[in-house]
Formats: structure tokens, C-alpha cells, sequence
């Protein structure tokens, strides 16, 4: 598919460009792919570790040529149903993927920058680092009165950027939670080991998560379809909302933890105890998890750490 980007009142002359400005244009559409893709295949915008070989490929993007007259880069790239041939559609969100195989690596920067600037949107492809990463784009400009405009000859909305919309971006951002260690109560319902993912089915909804990079498949299967406590780190989209949880820990389900499955919305461990001094009041344990967990504790340390929460 061909892409243009005309750059609108440029401080170069017409039919020019800065190398430096190509550079930070090229960066920025490939990480902000990057992180839309990843988002759309697997909840995870930016994840530790080598990215597999076709996804590599899929987000290939090729300049093909400057118009004269103007400063209009032209692009080509190919959509994923080309360029993802063997890879494996998100068993978790067939219903939002139904359309990734005419995406491309470009119509997902567009579209990202569309959720981030449109109020009404959802924003359920959206995290903190994908944000960071459209803030970052910032940088392409050479001054204020500049535009950016990116089209696919009429088969999307024009993408119209200029500097003032990174406020809103930049406000959207620091309205998304950090990431924080979160407990969960919960059934097992699904599982794809290819992703090392989970959801956990609690009784007011379902939460995805993954494994983190310390534990096994082995750790969680033997859960299938029974309850398990989990506790991690949880990442959250604009607004606040729960994206996924990475989990650092599997414990049998103890005595008392039925509360971490119960509350009207998931809370934090801070929130959550927060709460429990409200409606009944005992020792505050928060100093001995917040900050040092997770450490050296064994298993059985820490199942006496979750039971002292309910007391």
C-alpha cells in the first residue's frame, strides 16, 4: 500500500528534507507500529526480549520517493495478511483482529494517533509506552507553524498533526496509571502457551495476564479450570483501565482469598488495603510487601503474607 506525508509549511525548501528529520520520522512510525501491533497480538506494547523473525518483517516500510513541487515523502509497505502469512491471530481478541490482516505498519501509527486525539474513541489499543512513543514524535518538527499530514489515497482519514497536539497526548498520558503490583483471586478459563497467557475469571470479570519471564508453563497449567491466586504487576489503559496482568507469582488459592476476587473494580494492594482499614481496621502489612516484594520470601512466606491481609 502507497502513503504520503507532506510536511505543510516545512522550514526546508520544497522537494527537500533534513536527514535528521527523515530519521526521526522513520523512527517514530516504526516503534509506534511496533507497539500498536504488539498491543493488537498480545496486550504489550513494548515487551523485553528479541521480537520473532516475522514480526521484524511485517513492519518493513520502504521510502520510495520525495514529490517535487512540495515536501511530500511517499511510502510503501505491505499488509499483514502478506506479511504475517504464519502468524498466530490473538485467540484473546478475535473480535478487535478481524480487521489486523488489511492493517499495515502505517494505517496502525495513523490509527493510533486517531484513538489518542479522538475522545470519543476507546482507547483499548492504547498504553503508557505507546503514548510515550506518540509523544516522542514531537521531534519531527522544525518549528510551530508546521503540519505533518499523512493520507492513503482517500482509503483513510488524513492524519493532520500539528505541535499542539501533543498536549493532549501528553495530558492522556499522565492520566494512564503506572504500572503496580496488584493480587488476584481467580478461575483459570484460557490458556495459549505460545504467548505464555492467561485469563483468570474473577467474580467481577476477566483479567488477562501473562507469565513473567521467570516462571514456567508448568506453574500455571495444573490451575486449568480451578481457582489460583495470582500476584503481579498490573498495566492499565488510558482512563484507568485494567489492560493485563504480568504475573510474578501462583499460590493455592488460601484461606481468605476470595476478597481478591470480589471487589466491584480489581484494585491495587495499596487500594486494596487501603480499603480493609476503612471497613474493619488491623495492622497495616503494606511495609512488608510494598517496596520488597517480590524478594528472597519462599512460597509459604509469602501465602502467610496474603493471609494477614484478610485478617
Amino acid at each position: 500500500m502507497k502513503y504520503e506525508i507532506k510536511i505543510d509549511k516545512a522550514k526546508e525548501e520544497k522537494g527537500q528534507i533534513d536527514l535528521k528529520r527523515i530519521e526521526i520520522i522513520a523512527h517514530s512510525i516504526l516503534h509506534v507500529a511496533e507497539g500498536a501491533l504488539q498491543i493488537r497480538l498480545g496486550s504489550i506494547s513494548y515487551s523485553k526480549g528479541r521480537k520473532p523473525a516475522n514480526i521484524q518483517d511485517a513492519l518493513s516500510v520502504r521510502l520510495v520517493g520525495i514529490k517535487k513541487g512540495s515536501t511530500i515523502l511517499e511510502f510503501e509497505c505491505e499488509p499483514f495478511s502478506e506479511s504475517l502469512k504464519g502468524g498466530q491471530l490473538d485467540a484473546f481478541k478475535n473480535d478487535s483482529n478481524e480487521n489486523l490482516p488489511n492493517q499495515t505498519p502505517v494505517s496502525l501509527f495513523i490509527h493510533s494517533f486517531q484513538d489518542a486525539l479522538d475522545e470519543n474513541s476507546s482507547k483499548d489499543n492504547l498504553d503508557k509506552p505507546l503514548l510515550k512513543e506518540l509523544k516522542n514524535f514531537k521531534k519531527a518538527w522544525l518549528r510551530p507553524e508546521e503540519m505533518i499530514i499523512f493520507s492513503n489515497q482517500g482509503s483513510l482519514p488524513d492524519l493532520n498533526l500539528e505541535i499542539k497536539s501533543f498536549q493532549k497526548i501528553a495530558v492522556l498520558e499522565d492520566e494512564t496509571p503506572n504500572p503496580q503490583s496488584m493480587i488476584i483471586n481467580g478461575v483459570v478459563e484460557l490458556m495459549e502457551y505460545s504467548k505464555g497467557r492467561v485469563r483468570i475469571i474473577t467474580e467481577t470479570g476477566a483479567v488477562e495476564a501473562f507469565l513473567g519471564n521467570d516462571l514456567k508453563q508448568e506453574q500455571i497449567q495444573g490451575f486449568w479450570g480451578k481457582d489460583v491466586t495470582i500476584a503481579g504487576t498490573a498495566n492499565y489503559r488510558p482512563g484507568g483501565k485494567l489492560g493485563f496482568v504480568m504475573i510474578d507469582r501462583i499460590f493455592k488459592p488460601g484461606k481468605g482469598d476470595e476478597y481478591f476476587s470480589k471487589k466491584k473494580n480489581i484494585e491495587t494492594v495499596e487500594q486494596q488495603i487501603q480499603r480493609q482499614w476503612k471497613e474493619g481496621g488491623y495492622k497495616n502489612h503494606l511495609s512488608e510487601i510494598v517496596g520488597n516484594w517480590p524478594g528472597d520470601e519462599t512460597d509459604e512466606e509469602f501465602e502467610e503474607m496474603l493471609k494477614m491481609l484478610t485478617k
